[in-house]
């Protein structure tokens, strides 16, 4: 093995984990933005009224 395979490997796992949290930062901030769902008359009729 060689030696500087060791960090080789730390780069991409670090640039792995900077990907996916970006990603998964850009997901929260598009739910964040995106409307509710409306309740339609067929699901209120079936769902207990929460008060």
């Amino acid at each position: 093995m060689n030696s500087n395979q060791g960090g080789v490997k730390l780069s991409v796992v670090l640039l792995s984990v900077i990907v996916l949290g970006v990603m998964a930062w850009f997901n929260q901030a598009n739910a964040e933005m995106a409307p509710a769902p409306q309740q339609t008359e067929e699901e209120a009729k079936l769902l207990p009224k929460v008060e």
